[in-house]
């Protein structure tokens, strides 16, 4: 029986989602690249070494594809693994770098201010914004910060400046290059998700920020937020954040 009609809910978002992974390799299969071409992706790299498609015949790829093939379920799965691994991690990320600047609200005013300078209240945020503004990419990635002593001033305190150009972490990069900051991990073990998790968590919080302002709840001050958490692969919050937003834009945000 399935009196709430999950089962049947949960098998049409499963064909709706095999239907669009699909699409994804079709569109590639349709206009393939070489594995190591400049603007490859993942899925190029995958179907280099899919059985029975022209991608992963002709010598590319060397003795790799003699001792490895995938089939196209293989790659399904490899692709559906890297998109729901990054949602709960982005959500995570986000729920998390809010709560940092409601608890910060100088910080929260700098990174809307350079949003406001840039973008303007008549639009939202576009992806081509996003590498305008250094300061909001600072405080986005500060979320990852370590917690080691030895090797951070303050590393309890949410401090994004510390990574701006000024700052005495300034040259300190979270792709794997400098091992007191691995969020992504390091080398071929490294997230092969991490260019698909930045865009998602850049842009969502890029127009969280500038398209609302933020308040908590009933008379709560920013000192009495509980920044506890809870055991999980992402250290989620102990409690989850409720802020109350009010549109600050003067077009349509919908």
């Amino acid at each position: 029986m399935d009196m709430q009609g999950i089962n049947k809910r949960l098998k049409a978002a499963r064909v709706a989602l095999d239907r669009f992974i699909d699409k994804i390799i079709d569109e590639h299969l349709g206009n393939p690249k070489v594995a190591d071409a400049e603007d490859a992706d993942m899925v190029d790299d995958m179907l280099a070494i899919l059985e029975d498609s022209p991608a992963g015949k002709g010598g590319e790829g060397g003795d790799l594809q003699g001792d490895l093939k995938l089939t196209r379920d293989n790659i399904k799965a490899i692709i559906m693994d890297v998109m729901f691994g990054g949602t709960e991690t982005v959500a995570s990320a986000i729920e998390w770098a809010m709560s940092e600047l409601k608890r910060n609200p100088e910080g929260l005013k700098r990174v809307q201010q350079e949003l406001t300078d840039l973008v303007g209240l008549d639009r939202k945020v576009r992806e081509s914004d996003l590498d305008k503004l250094p300061y909001f990419k600072v405080m986005i990635n500060v979320w990852a910060i370590g917690r080691d002593k030895a090797a951070w001033k303050d590393p309890e305190t949410f401090r994004p400046s510390r990574f701006g150009p000024d700052g005495e972490c300034a040259g300190v990069d979270f792709r794997g290059n400098n091992f007191e900051l691995l969020p992504f991990g390091s080398g071929r073990r490294s997230c092969p998700g991490l260019q698909l998790g930045m865009y998602a968590l850049e842009l969502a919080m890029a127009q969280l920020m500038h398209c609302f302002d933020w308040s908590l709840p009933d008379g709560m001050k920013p000192s009495e937020l509980d920044m506890g958490d809870s055991f999980g692969l992402q250290a989620p919050r102990a409690f989850r954040l409720v802020a109350v937003p009010t549109p600050r834009l003067n077009c349509p945000l919908f």
